[in-house]
């Protein structure tokens, strides 16, 4: 990979990042609910598939490229800090708890 193509593959990363963000914030903001529900099931789901994938590439290697690890890695890590940090922004208090 050269590198221009690995700078190019950052940056869309840390635009995929962005966006997350703005979606799971907009999420927490509208619905607290629904939130913390996609922020624990979609982190869920793309680990698993993340797994399967990662031993599927272990048994037969295949063309996965580098940046699909890195799309996934940054995908499970975006909501859970998003949702870490409305979690302490609402200091542990959710409306649907109460």
């Amino acid at each position: 990979m050269k590198k221009t193509e690995r700078s190019e593959t950052h940056v869309n990363l840390a635009i995929i990042v962005l966006m997350q963000a703005v979606v799971y914030s907009g999420l927490w903001l509208w619905n607290e609910y629904v939130a913390v529900y996609l922020t624990l099931i979609f982190p869920g789901m793309i680990l698993v598939i993340l797994i399967i994938a990662a031993i599927a590439d272990l048994i037969e290697p295949s063309r996965i490229p580098g940046w699909y690890y890195g799309l996934m890695i940054v995908s499970i890590v975006t909501p859970v800090i998003i949702g870490a940090v409305f979690y302490y922004l609402y200091q542990g208090r959710l409306d649907w708890l109460v």
